[in-house]
């Protein structure tokens, strides 16, 4: 159910009439949300004092108990919104209760069978008072990573599988009698965005974005990968830089071990696929699959504050290359054209490129010790990609943790080689290659 503005992160609320499990989930979600304090503020229980052990993540933690609707409200003055669980029988007057206290702005009434003559009276008060109420007979709300009222959406698996703990917006369909409803903040556009994607019909739409405006709006290759991969529309010069990422990475010669895989493939008469995916086997930590170590390695030295000094001194004392530095052929004299390209475009377009300079420092460093160990492509494209996701300002710190753990970057690889391949592919069968024999003397024997 879209809250629209009626709930924040910092949003709490006051449970009345004690229920253990909807406060239980409440919490749940704050602590998937990454809230720091819960949203749960206090409980109302008439009659009742004391605190009720409940548990925040691991932590277990003890929620007040308060006996009166007044005395509640006294004593937590920030919590704003009312969650009623209690009978139809009462469920109307400790409402209007509640309304009627001053640090009250939102009353939701989970409650069924409550007289619809009570149902207006508190309505008519709550809009001749600026305030809100949500029911009677409601199954809550939510806001997908701010707040959660009793039961809404399930269980938490349900909500991890939907993303319901991250910031965004959130639709309550009904299928059984073809319904949306909307909870929004007065004068909005939400309801307008909603018109707008019934009206699309069965037209494509990625990330909701339908097929019509991305032609219109000249979407590029790396805006469809923001909308499919990252689902959201990133700014012009981030998906730019993706194309440039896919560009040159493309291609390196026939020689590299993903080409050579899918080369021999070809020549034993398999199909596209088989060949393709031949190669593309072949990419892991030693060849083109260091992008998200590179990217996790730079993040976490420079997140500690480790100077390149105490960073490759540490990696070495673990016996782990640092992933991003290195190379074959490349040296501090005779750099990869393509790190360098890509170094300029994010000086030229990035806000920030605060990692990237950190990977430089420890460039520096590296080749101090040894000639070839400069920054290669993956160093380049794991550093500056920290710099893409920190500087656009699109996504949060757990996202970006997540992204770089799930294997985003290395999928730029994958997906860039994949057009190599599939034109050394071609070569091999418009120029009918025959079987491939390696050299004998080519192949080393060992006693």
């Amino acid at each position: 159910m879209a809250t629209g503005q009626l709930f924040s992160r910092t949003t709490q609320a006051l449970f009345y009439n004690y229920k253990q499990l909807p406060i239980q989930r409440m919490l749940d979600f704050d602590f998937l949300c990454g809230r720091e304090t819960p949203s749960v503020a206090g409980i109302i229980n008439p009659g009742s004092e004391g605190f009720q052990k409940l548990f925040f993540g691991q932590e277990e933690i003890a929620i007040p108990v308060h006996g009166s609707i007044e005395a509640a409200c006294a004593a937590h003055p920030m919590a704003d919104v009312f969650i009623n669980f209690a009978s139809f029988r009462s469920a109307a007057a400790s409402s209007m209760s509640a309304l009627k206290q001053p640090t009250i702005r939102v009353v939701a009434i989970i409650a069924e069978g409550v007289p619809e003559s009570d149902t207006k009276h508190l309505i008519a008060y709550a809009r001749s008072n600026n305030k809100v109420v949500i029911g009677p007979a409601t199954v809550g709300g939510i806001q997908a990573g701010a707040f959660r009222i009793g039961d809404t959406a399930g269980t938490i698996d349900n909500i991890i599988a939907c993303k319901l703990y991250r910031p965004g917006s959130v639709g309550f369909v009904s299928k059984s009698v073809k319904m949306i409803v909307v909870l929004g903040e007065l004068g909005g556009r939400d309801e307008y965005s909603l018109v707008e994607a019934i009206k699309q019909g069965e037209e494509p739409c990625y990330a909701g974005v339908p097929m019509s405006s991305i032609l219109e709006q000249g979407f590029g290759v790396g805006d469809i990968i923001s909308l499919l991969w990252f689902k959201r529309s990133l700014p012009r010069y981030c998906t730019k830089f993706i194309e440039i990422c896919i560009m040159l990475c493309a291609d390196h010669g026939p020689c590299v071990s993903g080409a050579h895989n899918t080369i021999v493939t070809a020549r034993a008469g398999k199909d596209l696929v088989s060949s393709l995916v031949s190669g593309l086997l072949t990419i892991g930590p030693r060849f083109g699959g260091a992008i998200d170590d590179a990217a996790r390695y730079f993040k976490d030295a420079y997140d500690r504050g480790l100077t390149p000094y105490e960073f490759v001194e540490s990696m070495k004392k673990k016996g782990i290359r640092v992933p991003g530095i290195g190379h074959r052929i490349k040296r501090g004299d005779n750099r990869d054209k393509r790190v360098e390209l890509l170094q300029e475009f994010a000086r030229t377009n990035f806000p920030s490129v605060k990692y990237m300079e950190y990977a430089v420092q420890v460039e520096t460093y590296t080749l101090t010790k040894a000639n070839n160990l400069v920054m290669n492509v993956d160093g380049a494209i794991g550093s500056l990609f920290l710099d893409l996701l920190a500087g656009s300002g699109m996504f949060t710190k757990p996202e970006i943790d997540e992204i770089v753990e799930i294997g985003y970057l290395n999928g730029l690889f994958v997906l860039a080689r994949s057009i190599g391949l599939i034109g050394h592919t071609f070569d091999q069968k418009r120029l009918k290659q025959p079987l491939y024999r390696h050299p004998w003397e080519d192949v080393l024997y060992t006693k």
